[in-house]
């Protein structure tokens, strides 16, 4: 056989069977994509986009919520027991190996090269956002300022000893208390954003030890304004994820390798003018390449 001409073995999964894996943790593993604090963990339907499809799952067994429980948002400047509400979400999850055909690429991403294949997903996010008499309930009562001006003589406060310094308290200072106690609103104020990014794999390490990786090609959010907010965006984006995830996701070929009865060795068939890639990304497929040695 032609898939087989250059190696024993020969293995592929299409694209589209890999999206409704993604569909099918979607719905019975809702946490994975649905984040939130205590008050969407309590009241799903409090979501940006309320879930209906896993229904068929049962989220009190395993530990398996239908959202993950996030810390309450910390409010800067205010030390109080009070923090905000938020819910992030991620939809509509799909790849598309070379050619495209899954999804339409926003132009910055045209064309689709050889062995690349891109992801598509929509992150939306919700925030608690309190009402003002709420807001004033909870506020704190700090001392009252007195200004001092300056008229080129020395003008104390009336009544009013400077705190004496104790050098025992110098370079201390209490660590605020996360907040503990969500702020009450009503329904979340929600956006999404549609975000695209471009990946293939490239081998490294040495001969001997040759290792997989993913990168990152190109990564586009569309249509956020002013640009250079979707600029800036995009710029953390792309640092959180060369620098934070795709290490993690290097994969060692010796690891790939393993013997059967101490007989056989399956190994990964090596990179040649014949196989030019492996795993190769074409023709809407992860396809891999598998030698066999007695």
């Amino acid at each position: 056989m032609a898939l087989t001409q250059f190696s024993d073995l020969f293995a592929s999964i299409h694209e589209n069977a890999i999206n409704n894996v993604v569909l099918q943790l979607q719905r019975q593993r809702p946490s994975l994509f649905n984040y939130g604090t205590v008050a969407f963990v309590q009241k799903p339907d409090r979501l940006c986009f309320p879930l209906v499809n896993f229904i068929d799952v049962d989220v009190t067994l395993f530990g398996n919520p239908v959202v993950h429980q996030e810390s309450l948002l910390t409010i800067p400047g205010y030390n109080g027991p009070y923090g905000m509400e938020y819910c992030l979400q991620l939809r509509e999850l799909s790849i598309d190996i070379h050619p495209p055909n899954a999804h339409s690429l926003p132009p910055e991403l045209v064309p689709l090269e050889k062995q690349r294949f891109s992801l598509k997903g929509k992150a939306c996010a919700g925030l608690g956002c309190p009402e003002r008499g709420f807001l004033n309930e909870i506020a704190p009562v700090e001392e009252p300022f007195f200004p001092v001006l300056d008229l080129g003589k020395d003008v104390t406060q009336p009544n009013k000893e400077p705190p004496k310094e104790n050098p025992n308290d110098r370079g201390k200072e209490e660590p605020p208390k996360p907040p503990d106690r969500p702020v009450i609103f009503d329904r979340p104020i929600c956006f999404c954003l549609d975000l695209f990014a471009v990946f293939h794999l490239e081998m490294e390490g040495s001969p001997d030890n040759p290792i997989l990786a993913l990168k990152l090609d190109n990564l586009e959010i569309v249509d956020v304004k002013p640009d250079g907010m979707e600029n800036m965006v995009e710029c953390f984006i792309k640092t959180v994820i060369v620098l934070s995830l795709l290490p993690k996701v290097r994969l060692a070929l010796k690891a790939l390798v393993f013997n059967i009865a101490e007989v056989l060795t399956v190994e990964p068939t090596p990179v040649s003018a014949s196989v030019p890639f492996n795993p190769a990304l074409e023709d809407d497929q992860i396809k891999v390449f598998v030698n066999l040695k007695v």
